[in-house]
């Protein structure tokens, strides 16, 4: 069976442009969506990213408009939270990984790097971990190194280090629509993939260039769509569930 793929949102905040978009002006600010996305393979269930967590000791951010902590949203889907059986984190910071406790029976892939970056914190790397949120005996860290294929090469994990240094972004191979990189935030807007440019939040400039090098290569041999993390003009044009792509 090929997989549906549902996108759900966390809400919309309002930060710098900049931080998503390197060569931004310092003082723009944007209204961005915060989506998060669940892989319907019939047998088995695949959260991608898990949002912002509406605990406010827990969450660095607020966010506005229509918001619905996961376990809500996929009841509305008739998902119970226990069938949840994978969580795929493109990177750990709040507003992706904030909720993933929230899931102690999921087995969550991320890269070790990132879990060593979000465990061992940089101090000269703009915060973006919450301890809370990482440090939680609950969860059940599956890390990888590198490429992995699951699922019969229904989903395909790439590294796309830049933004932090473990950051990885997902293939979703759609029968109909197509295959779909979800990019995460190595390429939070439209602008970082047609100008090539880092965002303004990132571990490594060179790597999270190198990053956005690769996936517009992935996706050209593909054939695919890529899915950009946060931008608004994507997400006003893009099916929220119930609808789905398959």
């Amino acid at each position: 069976m090929y997989p549906k793929l549902y996108v759900l949102s966390s809400g919309v905040q309002t930060i710098k442009k900049q931080k998503l978009l390197s060569s931004a002006d310092k003082n723009e600010d944007i209204d961005i969506p915060v989506p998060y996305f669940l892989i319907d393979l019939e047998n088995e269930k695949v959260l991608i990213d898990t949002g912002i967590s509406f605990d406010s000791k827990s969450s660095i951010a607020k966010t506005r408009g229509k918001t619905e902590n996961p376990i809500e949203a996929l009841s509305k889907l008739g998902i119970d939270k226990n069938s949840i059986g994978y969580i795929i984190q493109t990177h750990l910071h709040f507003d992706h990984a904030a909720n993933t406790k929230l899931f102690p029976q999921a087995k969550v892939i991320v890269q070790l790097e990132e879990l060593k970056a979000a465990y061992f914190y940089d101090s000269n790397l703009e915060r973006g971990y919450v301890d809370k949120d990482i440090k939680n005996p609950s969860i059940q860290w599956e890390p990888i190194v590198g490429m992995k294929s699951l699922f019969d090469n229904k989903i395909l994990i790439l590294p796309t280090p830049g933004h932090t240094p473990g950051h990885q972004s997902v293939v979703v191979k759609l029968n109909n629509y197509g295959p779909v990189i979800i990019a995460g935030d190595v390429a939070p807007l439209k602008e970082n993939i047609e100008n090539n440019t880092a965002p303004g939040v990132a571990s490594n400039t060179k790597d999270a260039y190198y990053s956005i090098l690769s996936l517009k290569e992935f996706a050209n041999f593909l054939n695919a769509k890529i899915w950009y993390g946060h931008d608004p003009k994507f997400f006003e044009e893009i099916k929220l569930a119930p609808g789905c792509y398959d």
